[in-house]
């Protein structure tokens, strides 16, 4: 089992708040997209190290595993559904609401907003439609490419081609097929995959430029004067930025998480904790003020911090905890039985 690291819920924290930034047209937070990108790359290496260690002491349960994501993730994602149903009639009454539940609730929304002009209400759900092929298709190939004598290289290999796709699709198809596509987008995930399974070192010195970038990235305003085959090509090449970057980060903090006096403090860690309910919830808030009601950042910032939040800490409470000591009491006496059997 992996130690708990409290670092990397930090660097979930300073993700989601990038995202918001950006989310919120708030000055200086206009590359704070690729908080995604960080997310992607952190995922990648957490979900790689745990199926990795499970492969190495005696097989991946690939049916335990679906079973622990979708505890995890669906009851959270299907409250939002529910809410965005019921509110949809009075608040987007234009939208078609049982397709895009239907598209959101079976983690498609990536590819429909890639190719299907559709109304963005819940449209950040794309990025979980992402994540959520990786949880499907990882498990099922990593062993294979551990038995492989290479598999970084391997791993090296897939992150230039799918890196090389995208950018040819951008320039080919356009921005919303080369951002919003799994086979796009999937290189953060794999490079995240390598983090997990090279030991590599970090400096202080190699984290402070990662970082150095990132904020550069993130405050970075973009030139409206630039034309928008130029902006699309520029946003591959910093989604390949952020990407390099969070795995310098993330491998750093592997290795010092616990001594990182900014990623592990409590308030940091205890937003990255909330971060997956601050994700579900923020959009729609700032969708309806912002883009509906075109209210200034400063009010659309605050009131989707107060809600998201809010949102977060209560399914947390009553809905992520309670299920995990659930799912600890059930499921307890069934692996006792298999480590003593083994």
């Amino acid at each position: 089992m992996m130690r708990y690291n409290p670092a990397l819920d930090g660097i979930r924290a300073l993700s989601i708040l990038a995202v918001i930034l950006f989310h919120c047209d708030v000055p200086w937070g206009g590359g704070g997209f690729i908080g995604l990108d960080v997310f992607f790359v952190l995922s990648g290496y957490l979900i790689t190290s745990l199926l990795a260690a499970e492969h190495h002491s005696g097989g991946i349960a690939i049916g335990q595993f679906y079973a622990r994501r979708a505890l995890r993730l669906y009851p959270t994602l299907l409250l939002l559904i529910a809410a965005y149903v019921l509110l949809a009639p009075a608040l987007w009454p234009t939208d078609n609401k049982w397709l895009i539940a239907g598209l959101t609730g079976f983690y498609l929304m990536d590819y429909a907003l890639a190719f299907w002009n559709l109304p963005l209400t819940i449209g950040h759900t794309w990025s979980l439609g992402i994540e959520e092929k990786f949880y499907l298709l990882w498990p099922l190939v990593l062993p294979f490419l551990l038995r492989t004598r290479r598999p970084i290289v391997w791993l090296f290999a897939a992150f230039i081609a799918v890196t090389a796709w995208r950018y040819y699709v951008t320039v080919t198809w356009g921005w919303q097929q080369g951002y919003f596509s799994f086979d796009t987008r999937m290189s953060g995930i794999l490079i995240g995959a390598i983090a997990a399974l090279l030991p590599l070192k970090m400096s202080r010195h190699a984290v402070i430029v990662a970082c150095g970038a990132l904020i550069i990235v993130v405050a970075a305003p973009f030139m409206p004067s630039v034309p928008a085959r130029l902006a699309a090509e520029g946003v591959t090449l910093i989604v390949t930025l952020a990407e390099l970057s969070a795995f310098v980060i993330v491998r750093y903090a592997a290795d010092h998480g616990t001594g990182s006096l900014l990623l592990a403090s409590p308030p940091l860690v205890y937003i990255g904790r909330l971060s997956y309910g601050i994700y579900l919830w923020h959009w729609p808030v700032v969708f309806l003020l912002k883009d509906v009601h075109h209210q200034p950042w400063w009010i659309s910032l605050s009131a989707t911090v107060m809600f998201s939040f809010a949102m977060a800490v209560l399914c947390l409470k009553f809905v992520d905890m309670p299920i995990k000591r659930w799912r600890e009491r059930a499921w307890a006496p069934r692996q006792r039985a298999t480590a003593t059997a083994a």
